[in-house]
C-alpha cells in the first residue's frame, strides 16, 4: 500500500510540474494564432485584389520556360508544381499543428488544476477550489479558441491550395501540349 501512495504522490508532483510548460506553450500558440490570423487576413485581402497573388511567380516560371525539348519541359513543369505545393503546405502545416495542439494543451491545462481543486475540496478550502477551477476552465477556453481559429485558417488555405494547384496544373498542361506540338510535328 505504501508503494501505491508513493506512486500517486510522484504522479501528482509530475502533473504539477507539467502545468507550467503547458501554460507557456498554450500562450505561445495563442500568440501564434493571433499573428497567423493577421497574416491570413492580409493574404485574403491581397488575393481579393489579385487572384494570382500566390501563383504569380510560378506562372512566370512556367511562361518563361523554353519549349525546346518536351521531356525537359515536363520535368521543369513538375518541379514548379512541386515547389508551389510545398510552399502552400508550409502555411497549412503551421495551422494544422495548432488545430491539434491547442485543444490538447487546453485539456492538459484543465485536468491538472482539477486535481488540485479536488484536493482543496477534500480539505474544505473553497477559495483554492474556485481559483483552480477558474484556471482549469480558462485553459480549456484558450485551447478551443486556438484550435477553432487555426482550423478555420487551415480550411481556407486548403481551398486556396486546391484552386492554385489546379490553375498551375492547367497552365502546365497547356505549356506541355504546346511543347509537344512543336517537338513532334510531322
Amino acid at each position: 500500500m505504501d508503494l501505491l501512495k508513493i506512486l500517486e504522490s510522484l504522479l501528482y508532483t509530475l502533473s504539477n510540474l507539467v502545468i507550467y510548460p503547458v501554460l507557456v506553450t498554450l500562450l505561445f500558440l495563442l500568440g501564434k494564432v493571433i499573428y497567423g490570423s493577421g497574416v491570413f487576413c492580409r493574404e485574403y485581402w491581397l488575393r481579393s485584389k489579385s487572384p494570382a497573388f500566390f501563383i504569380g511567380q510560378f506562372i512566370n516560371e512556367i511562361n518563361n520556360m523554353r519549349p525546346d525539348d518536351a521531356s525537359i519541359v515536363e520535368i521543369e513543369l513538375n518541379h514548379v508544381l512541386e515547389k508551389a505545393g510545398q510552399k502552400s503546405m508550409q502555411q497549412i502545416q503551421a495551422a494544422r499543428y495548432s488545430v491539434k495542439m491547442g485543444p490538447t494543451l487546453g485539456l492538459i491545462g484543465t485536468l491538472t488544476p482539477m486535481a488540485k481543486a479536488l484536493s482543496s475540496l477534500s480539505q474544505g478550502n473553497l477559495n483554492s477550489l474556485s481559483s483552480q477551477m477558474i484556471s482549469a476552465f480558462s485553459t480549456t477556453i484558450i485551447g478551443l479558441v486556438v484550435g477553432g481559429i487555426a482550423y478555420s485558417i487551415m480550411h481556407a488555405r486548403l481551398k486556396w491550395q486546391r484552386k492554385d494547384i489546379y490553375e498551375l496544373s492547367k497552365l502546365a498542361e497547356e505549356k506541355l501540349a504546346g511543347s509537344l506540338k512543336k517537338t513532334y510535328q510531322p
